[in-house]
């Protein structure tokens, strides 16, 4: 284990303080715009589909992904809740109470990340088996649903606030 932490480069430590920064501060209330609603996941899924291996079967880890990012934004629509969620005064932007999910998100889409960047530095050979493309890009989708489901539920509630208001 201590390999692992020796032979991590000093930027994913830094990348590591980020996610926890943001997860810790998801604890308290939070401010979401309409552009931050769109352009986040839209962030988060590129960065996804960049990093999924294609290896020698680009058919299966990219449908391996996309059934992952398919789950994971069903099960955020589960997860999270409306309750408490406020149109902010103007109008403009959302009020959202703080929860912990964002934390454990946040800390699984990290470690998805390093675990599959890990996996290929290591074990280069097997970087491109099938069983590392469909669970690399499954796990990748999955995290990246996670974001993305909470994002389109929370635009869609916004949505509606809009038009009562």
């Amino acid at each position: 284990m201590l390999d692992i932490l020796q032979g991590t480069p000093l930027w994913v430590y830094a990348v590591f303080a980020l996610v926890c920064y943001y997860g810790l501060r998801a604890l308290s209330t939070t401010r979401e715009s309409r552009r931050s609603l769109l352009l986040t996941p839209v962030i988060l899924l590129v960065w996804s589909l960049c990093s999924v291996s294609l290896g020698d079967y680009p058919w299966l880890a990219l449908g391996a992904w996309a059934s992952g990012a398919a789950l994971g934004s069903l099960l955020a629509m589960l997860l999270f809740s409306n309750a408490g969620v406020l149109l902010e005064s103007g109008g403009e932007a959302l009020l959202v109470p703080g929860t912990l999910k964002i934390l454990g998100i946040s800390l699984l889409f990290f470690a998805v990340k390093y675990w599959i960047g890990y996996q290929s530095a290591v074990h280069p050979e097997h970087a491109s088996s099938i069983q590392m493309l469909g669970i690399s890009g499954a796990a990748a989708g999955f995290t990246v649903g996670l974001f993305c489901g909470r994002a389109l539920k929370l635009y869609r509630h916004f949505l509606q606030l809009q038009l009562k208001a």
